[in-house]
């Protein structure tokens, strides 16, 4: 099969979407051709059986680990027409996730895209002048959204929540639930040794994983006197007002910035963790929570999108969103039991089997071929 495959984010950026791409499209060259349509400057993934066409674009002023292309079509176009992809698969609603559409209506290819984020959540990075803030803002960030993916034939979605978030706010195209997956033999359990208990966040350092929230509630459970100490993974434009506020505070002894970590290193992060925590309201599937439990790490989280669907009830705990003082409750209820740590990190561990990225992999390919089977019976 020929994949062409669409994304504004692409290596050496290190996101959601750039992680899934690189592991999934690593396992679909083994007997598939890919066709990689990304912005210039992206970093060669050395693949087999795959071809990057850069598209020219511009790094975006207040984030630029990201690009934006400007809509040009002819240059995707005339590239497409000499592949004849079997079928396009776009991973951003922007610049060259357009491209992807127009082309694919123009070639008349079957198209699909992967709805890795909540757009109208994370338009609070982009710093717009305060707009992005705004209810009203969200709302025609959602009309934006569901408006791109209509145009596609098919969405895969990475979980039910995110599903049902879609299905919601009115799109009626056929929505598949699969998971980007992980390489669980990397993620393996570890039991962890009776001690001062670590709590790690791992991710960006950005306003729409509330990261402060995760502070707070470190600071309510430091000022009860208990025994513990945070890390925090990541990078992000919140980094200077979060280190702020642990001075202000007085947990500089207590709350460590890890800064960015490599991918591959990441296990080992989570292998000398105790607890994680994550406060983030956008979580489309969770994936840090994914590869934490699979270390056998007991979960705090917050009750928003794929979150409360992947902890459930036996593998830790369930807070309302933004609210500090339930997650410190929860840090003090895991810090003084040992054993419940243990019992429910065990339980986490057994609940990420069916993200193996080899099973998850599959469904993709089989999702592929149903969309191209159903695109040539509507053809004809």
């Amino acid at each position: 099969m020929k994949i062409a495959v669409f994304s504004d984010a692409f290596f050496p950026l290190i996101d959601g979407v750039t992680v899934s791409i690189g592991k999934n499209m690593r396992i679909l060259s083994e007997d598939n051709e890919i066709f990689f349509f990304i912005p210039s400057g992206s970093t060669d993934l050395k693949l087999k059986n795959s071809k990057q066409i850069e598209l020219k674009s511009f790094p975006i002023k207040s984030y630029k680990e990201y690009k934006l292309r400007i809509p040009s079509f002819f240059k995707a176009y005339k590239e497409l027409k000499k592949i004849n992809p079997d079928i396009i698969h776009v991973h951003t609603i922007f610049g060259i996730g357009w491209e992807g559409i127009v082309s694919a209506k123009l070639l008349k290819i079957p198209i699909v895209a992967t709805s890795h984020t909540v757009f109208p959540e994370v338009t609070t990075e982009l710093d717009l002048l305060g707009l992005e803030k705004t209810e009203r803002f969200k709302r025609i960030a959602w009309r934006y959204m569901i408006s791109f993916l209509r145009r596609c034939n098919a969405v895969i979605a990475p979980s039910e929540a995110m599903k049902k978030d879609l299905i919601s706010h009115g799109l009626k195209i056929p929505i598949y639930p699969i998971s980007n997956g992980i390489k669980t033999e990397s993620y393996s359990y570890v039991k962890r040794k009776e001690k001062e208990p670590i709590f790690l966040s791992m991710g960006r350092l950005v306003e729409s994983k509330q990261v402060n929230i995760t502070l707070k509630a470190f600071s309510i459970f430091k000022r009860k006197g208990m025994k513990g100490i945070l890390w925090l993974a990541g990078k992000g434009v919140e980094e200077k007002s979060l280190k702020e506020y642990v001075k202000k505070e007085n947990l500089t002894e207590y709350v460590k910035f890890l800064g960015f970590i490599e991918y591959k290193k990441t296990p080992k992060i989570y292998q000398k963790a105790d607890i994680f925590v994550t406060s983030s309201k956008t979580e489309t599937e969770g994936m840090s929570t994914i590869e934490a439990m699979s270390t056998g790490l007991p979960v705090i989280g917050v009750k928003e999108r794929a979150t409360p669907y992947l902890v459930g009830k036996d593998a830790g705990f369930i807070a309302p969103i933004g609210d500090s003082k339930k997650i410190a409750e929860y840090m003090e209820r895991l810090a003084k039991n040992y054993k419940l740590r243990i019992k429910l990190g065990k339980n986490a561990s057994l609940k990420t089997k069916r993200y193996e990225i080899k099973s998850t992999n599959k469904k993709i390919y089989e999702a592929y071929k149903k969309i191209i089977s159903d695109f040539k019976k509507r053809k004809n």
